[in-house]
């Protein structure tokens, strides 16, 4: 299992200032969850409820829990509506998009509260069924993104603009929920 301290010395994290190459970013550790999301429950049958396994579920609650949600309102305040702007027509896919987000948070929720069930001693093991469906589809929807979302806003988003919500998804961050 890879610690959390690993997961961050192998994910280099741009800046704000470049918010699309973050977006991309994210999606990096989206996958390197999905990787430890898929290798949990073998680890469980092998170690069992060790620390190693809980850490992990700690740090892969704690980015979807956090992170994730942030990432999608990154793309649902500051691409969404700037590319509706300019191209009208992408609707359908923005709608796709958003409720991909909404599904993919449902989906989450029943996952989460597994594993922190799971964590609490109060479940014996994990639907390795459900977080497979889960990591497929959210590596899914990453790649979506990578191959339309990201492109068209680097088209259709001007630079300033593109700095300003980089300033946004910053202060998002450091703002008190």
């Amino acid at each position: 299992m890879l610690s959390l301290d690993a997961l961050t010395a192998s994910v280099a994290a741009p800046s704000f200032d470049e918010p699309l190459d973050m977006l991309y970013a994210c999606h990096d550790k989206v996958r390197v969850f999905c990787e430890q999301l898929d290798a949990l429950p073998g680890y469980i049958a092998s170690h069992g409820r060790s620390h190693a396994a809980l850490n992990t579920i700690h740090g892969i609650v704690r980015y979807f829990e956090i992170a994730g949600p942030a990432h999608h309102q990154d793309e649902e305040d500051e691409l969404f509506p700037l590319i509706l702007a300019r191209q009208p027509e992408a609707a359908p896919k923005i709608e796709q998009l958003l409720g991909e987000h909404g599904y993919l948070h449902s989906r989450w929720n029943a996952i989460r509260d597994d594993l922190l069930a799971f964590s609490e001693g109060k479940l014996d093991e994990l639907n390795s069924a459900e977080m497979l469906e889960f990591t497929r589809l959210y590596r899914e929807h990453a790649q979506r993104e990578e191959a339309w979302l990201f492109p068209v806003a680097g088209t259709l988003i001007s630079e300033d603009e593109l700095a300003e919500a980089g300033k946004r998804m910053a202060a998002r961050r450091t703002t008190p929920r």
